[in-house]
């Protein structure tokens, strides 16, 4: 598993899986929820996939319209320390 970007949001939390990769999982013909989860291992964590939803969105806003939402998962405020 690759180290996500730095500049790319973290979508699927459990297996650190970043919106580039799944965006590219996508562009690069994963065309359905379980080829996408086999290809970046997005989906498939420990929480049981709360990560689904917004995977299934990026899936179908390419399907549509050949484009990615900009934000595909909303991002959890940092903690204070």
């Amino acid at each position: 598993m690759g180290r996500p970007s730095s500049k790319s949001p973290i979508v699927c939390r459990c297996n650190n899986v970043d919106q580039h990769r799944i965006e590219t999982a996508i562009v690069r013909g994963c065309r359905d929820l379980n080829r996408i989860f086999d290809a970046t291992t997005a989906g498939v964590g420990a929480c049981g996939g709360s990560c689904r939803i917004y995977i299934a969105r990026m899936l179908e806003s390419y399907l549509k319209n050949q484009t990615f939402p900009t934000v595909a998962r909303p991002q959890l405020p940092k903690k204070s320390r």
